[in-house]
């Protein structure tokens, strides 16, 4: 069976999030073909974790009516799967963030100040190119034509 194939979902209740947080225990929807092999290989290759151990359980199909209807609840396989002290798997976004706060060093304060004249630089662009935008045609003309002839006049300069 392929590796990306074996687990379903993370199961997300009370107990899993008190096993989660505290014994670094993770608890997983899986494939109803799959073994406990399967599985520690599934979790260590997709979430590059060091596995412990593996549990599964089995649910069997439940009886269920919605309404005059009877019919019933799919089997599930379940794996509860213990991971080393180091590990840990990141299940949602908030804990990511979390994780690169506390692990990132803070920048260099030289870092900073280049990165804030770069930025006052690409503001200054910013502000000509509006300006420009809101002079009249004209206006612009005018200024182009300054701007050019300036030039022309310090290389006759430089010849002499």
């Amino acid at each position: 069976m392929n590796v990306n194939e074996v687990i379903k979902y993370p199961v997300l209740t009370e107990k899993s999030e008190i096993s989660r947080s505290g014994q670094n225990v993770y608890t997983f929807v899986v494939d109803k073909r799959t073994n406990k092999i399967e599985v520690k290989k599934a979790v260590e290759f997709i979430f590059d974790v060091k596995v412990l151990k593996v549990n599964i359980i089995n649910y069997d199909k439940k009886p269920a009516k919605l309404g005059r209807f009877a019919g019933f609840k799919n089997a599930v396989k379940k794996a509860i799967v213990y991971l080393d002290e180091k590990s840990k798997i990141i299940l949602f976004a908030d804990e990511a963030k979390e994780d690169k706060k506390s692990s990132d060093p803070k920048p260099d304060k030289k870092v900073e100040k280049s990165l804030s004249a770069a930025e006052l630089k690409a503001a200054e662009k910013i502000k000509k190119a509006e300006s420009s935008k809101k002079m009249s045609k004209s206006e612009a003309a005018v200024e182009n034509e300054e701007s050019q002839s300036k030039p022309k006049s310090e290389a006759k300069k430089a010849d002499k």
